[in-house]
């Protein structure tokens, strides 16, 4: 049995150090924000009825982050686009369209981006070179740029942080250096309890991983948590190697429900995982407590993590570093190196020979 306590298993299965990037996720937040702080921006780029943030996986998941850390009044409202086109723009929408792309060569962002210049509608680029990174320079149009080392689901702090700048700029969000600096402070807190050499006993990240690993886990979020559901599923997916689906209260109790009580030797390999705001409204709360006395009642493993007291971002970002040491901690379980994904590889290469 895989050891998370030897040492030396670190270096074996994971060369390439992806767990001083889970740790620093942190500082790269705060380095990004104050990167952003030198970005200038025209001064029409504000006053939008609808901000499309447009991306696929590791890159898009920021938009989905920020969109929660609008509030129930915002405006301009935010959608999040993964595909090769942006459905309902045009010219006359007064609509922003923001590209996020880590490596600027991702097909469908790249798709998505000439779709909007084509159409004359505004656009900004945050972005870490390639193709996408050239358009956007020959356009002229606003460029932030993704300065972090490794995979792109790894720049999430910095994708965020950007991109929370441009829509606190546009008025999309309010977002205060005061709120980054209690997000920072309290995902610097998580990491520092999870870490590699935190000894397994004392170690919720190891200790969650070694319950997970060789079965089916789902993750559910609501509110303010809601996306970061999401970053937990493709985390688990691509750096754990493993089986995770996420879905979003309050939808979830309008279908997956139903399932439940259903194939038995599914149920017993499953776990459910609640990401549960700080503080949530009567609605939600009930909804929580309606999904795990069911849980409960049909036999389902389940664990409810409730975020640290504070805002969104402080309760998101610590939860972020939660799951990504959980699904790091789960691919050396399965003895495999987390950073790499050879069949997301394999997918692209086989997509390639179709063009």
């Amino acid at each position: 049995m895989i050891n998370l306590d030897d040492s030396s298993l670190y270096g074996r299965l994971d060369p390439s150090g992806l767990h001083h990037r889970l740790q620093e996720l942190p500082a790269q937040c705060e380095r990004a924000w104050l990167q952003a702080k030198d970005v200038s921006f025209p001064p029409d780029l504000r006053s939008f009825a609808e901000i499309i943030i447009v991306g696929m996986g590791g890159s898009a998941i920021a938009g989905n982050l920020a969109s929660d850390l609008a509030s129930p009044s915002s405006s301009p409202s935010i959608r999040v686009v993964r595909d090769f086109w942006i459905p309902g723009i045009s010219k006359n929408s007064n609509q922003l369209i923001v590209a996020c792309s880590f490596s600027g060569e991702t097909k469908e962002t790249v798709a998505m981006f000439g779709q909007a210049l084509s159409e004359g509608v505004a656009v900004a680029a945050i972005v870490g070179g390639g193709t996408l990174g050239k358009m956007a320079k020959d356009s002229g149009i606003p460029i932030m740029t993704v300065d972090s080392p490794g995979e792109p689901r790894s720049a999430v702090g910095c994708n965020l942080m950007l991109l929370g700048s441009l829509l606190e700029r546009v008025g999309a969000i309010t977002l205060s250096d005061v709120e980054v600096t209690e997000a920072v402070d309290s995902a610097t807190l998580m990491a520092s309890q999870i870490g590699i050499g935190i000894p397994t006993v004392n170690n919720l990240a190891k200790q969650l991983a070694r319950e997970l690993i060789g079965g089916l886990t789902l993750v559910y979020g609501g509110g303010g948590l809601s996306a970061v559901a999401l970053r937990w599923k493709s985390q688990i997916n691509e750096n754990g190697k493993s089986w995770a689906f996420a879905e979003v209260l309050p939808e979830l109790l309008h279908n997956s429900v139903e399932s439940f009580p259903g194939s038995p030797e599914i149920r017993d390999r499953t776990t459910a995982l609640l990401l549960k705001p700080y503080q949530t409204n009567t609605e939600l709360g009930n909804q929580y407590e309606v999904l795990t006395v069911m849980l409960d009642q049909l036999g389902i493993k389940n664990r409810t993590f409730t975020g640290v007291s504070g805002g969104v971002l402080a309760q998101s970002l610590s939860m972020i570093v939660l799951g990504d040491h959980i699904s790091y901690y789960m691919g050396l379980l399965n003895g495999v190196n987390p950073s790499e994904t050879p069949i997301i590889n394999d997918a692209k290469d086989r997509l390639s020979t179709r063009e």
